[in-house]
């Protein structure tokens, strides 16, 4: 019996409390997805994502709304061959959630920052807030640059 009883509670940890991920925790890994759907040019997922105020600080130095960004992904003018970011801090306070980091993203040629920066690994820095909107994180607004050549090595 103690065999038993052992196993219901062993199965049902990872659906107890205990295990549940934190909203911090939650919250990086829904910028992962977000990380993914841009790497992937999932307009679909990205158009479900963010607000319909969505804002970007372009890396291409300019204001792009919520069309403007899923039009350059569905023509191509953002494009990616390879993404990896890395999350620095996560912060929530109440229905705003931030996420802040660094990436490597290499520009397809054809996109602007690739015609701009060539097809070579660009370092940057983001940062991208979300808002709980009836239960679920949508993507407010982004910021992205490009870390200048000179700065890297400091």
């Amino acid at each position: 019996m103690y065999r038993i009883v052992t196993a219901i509670v062993i199965a049902a940890l990872p659906f107890s409390p205990l295990c549940a991920q934190t909203p911090e925790a939650s919250l990086a890994a829904l910028d992962a997805k977000q990380k993914e759907m841009v790497a992937t040019a999932d307009i679909d997922g990205l158009a479900a994502l963010s607000s319909p105020g969505l804002t970007i600080n372009a890396p291409t130095n300019r204001v792009l709304t919520r069309e403007q960004f899923l039009a350059m992904m569905k023509t191509g003018k953002i494009g990616a061959e390879a993404f990896e970011r890395t999350v620095e801090s996560v912060s929530i306070s109440g229905d705003v959630g931030v996420v802040m980091g660094s990436d490597v993203f290499t520009p397809t040629a054809e996109s602007e920052l690739g015609r701009t920066y060539g097809g070579r690994p660009l370092k940057r820095r983001y940062t991208n807030v979300y808002q709980r909107d009836h239960g679920q994180w949508k993507w407010l607004a982004r910021h992205a640059n490009v870390i200048p050549e000179a700065a890297k090595g400091q």
